[in-house]
């Protein structure tokens, strides 16, 4: 089994490395950075305390329904009503499968397609550590031909079917949790949402599941916090086509992208740690979606430190394969979004980047004009984040022709986004970045 441990020791380290940051970036403002050690020591799940621990418990007035090693977790999934609790044993479930709610034509480990049902895994004996900052639980795997682990939506045909979530109330599955497992090595995601809300995701580990391991999609209302997402080729744990969704004290290490907001509007992402990953946080409004806005995100108080991992993404049409090695944070074509209070450093392309999706994707202008999106960012605020040491060995690969890496890149498209207390690191942009007036 993977053990992870956050890398809070090195990250200490390099806060500690850092000299204090300057008023650079442009210009002043009283939203000052928080201070490094305070950053490393407030993110991650380690953390995040007791916070999560009532999704962990039985809820009060359903029902509990045991599963032991060898019994089967859909079976118990099946005889649960709305309000009861499915409460999983330690130890390594291999489940027969099911067709998946979304894609019948698909195999999934485990279908959640009720209302209210709570899969909890037990912790383990004391003194068992899981790298999570918690005794270890239950383990689901691939058994084979697999797509995705634990699926949360209803059921096709009468089920979730992409635009119609959002104007057909029966499309809706709500108040589903999923907390305390370790799910790994399924072709498609680990855990999967469609069309829910008031949902919550914590304290799981998704570890190698080819594509994503947290992927809530076309969701509301919901929480992301404290887990563990790593080995995936597109996203650790990403967040689309849904709003008002807090993602908190997770951990994305060795994925692709580690964080992605997509076509969003309301999310907050805060007090998380990205390393390791191509790419550590992305905020993207990309075409041809059920939504096609991403606006009014906000990403604070995150480590996004030492980003470096080649891109192995496994679909070349798929946007996240033209994410440069070594990005921080990427705003592309966002609007409204404020980066604020983020540690972002050594990171070896880009520190914290504002494109235009046209000039991102090398799109020329006649197909820009048909995306059928605004493919420029607009309104966003880039203040008192400690920006330092990123941009001194580009992957210009992928880097659009002409762009060097440094802390702060703007493409110089858009109206309404500005910068104040970045430090005083380095600057790419074809015109001065404007200075955010003071709050």
């Amino acid at each position: 089994m993977t053990t992870l441990r956050a890398p809070w020791p090195a990250l200490l380290s390099l806060s500690a490395a850092l000299a204090c940051g300057g008023s650079g970036g442009g210009g002043s403002s009283s939203e000052a950075p928080p201070s490094d050690a305070d950053l490393v020591a407030s993110a991650g799940p380690g953390a995040l305390g007791s916070e999560a621990d009532e999704d962990e418990s039985v809820a009060p007035g359903g029902r509990v329904h045991v599963v032991r090693p060898g019994e089967s977790i859909q079976a118990a999934v099946e005889a649960a009503a709305a309000g009861d609790t499915v409460l999983v044993q330690p130890g390594t479930y291999r489940e027969a499968g099911r067709p998946c709610p979304t894609n019948p034509d698909a195999t999934c480990a485990v279908v959640i397609s009720t209302d209210g049902i709570r899969l909890v895994g037990a912790r383990g004996p004391h003194g068992r550590d899981d790298g999570r900052g918690r005794a270890a639980g239950p383990v689901l795997e691939n058994a084979g031909g697999q797509d995705q682990g634990i699926a949360i939506a209803k059921v096709r045909p009468a089920g979730a079917r992409n635009a119609d979530c959002f104007t057909q109330p029966e499309q809706h599955i709500a108040g589903n949790v999923v907390s305390g497992f370790t799910v790994r090595g399924f072709a498609g995601e680990g855990i999967f949402l469609f069309c829910a809300d008031d949902f919550r995701v914590t304290r799981n580990a998704t570890l190698d599941n080819l594509e994503y391991g947290i992927f809530p999609s076309h969701s509301a209302r919901g929480r992301v916090r404290g887990n563990v997402a790593t080995g995936a080729n597109d996203t650790g744990i990403y967040i689309g086509q849904s709003h008002d969704v807090r993602v908190s004290h997770n951990l994305a290490q060795g994925n692709v992208s580690g964080f992605e907001i997509e076509n969003c509007t309301g999310v907050r992402l805060d007090h998380n740690v990205a390393t390791g990953n191509t790419g550590g946080i992305l905020s993207f409004t990309l075409p041809g979606l059920d939504l096609l806005v991403n606006e009014d995100n906000v990403v604070e108080r995150n480590v996004v430190v030492a980003n470096d991992k080649d891109n192995t993404c496994t679909d070349p049409s798929d946007t996240v394969c033209l994410v440069p090695s070594g990005t921080g944070i990427l705003l592309l074509a966002a609007d409204r979004n404020t980066v604020r209070g983020n540690l972002v450093a050594r990171n070896r392309t880009a520190g914290i980047a504002v494109f235009d999706f046209c000039t991102a994707t090398g799109t020329p202008p006649d197909a820009c004009a048909g995306l059928g999106i605004d493919p420029s960012p607009d309104g966003n605020r880039i203040v008192g984040n400690r920006v330092a040491g990123n941009g001194n060995d580009p992957d210009v690969a992928r880097l659009p022709p002409g762009v060097p890496g440094a802390d702060l890149l703007w493409s110089g498209v858009g109206t309404g986004n500005c910068w104040s207390r970045n430090g005083d690191g380095t600057v790419f942009s074809p015109v001065p970045l404007p200075a955010c007036p003071n709050p």
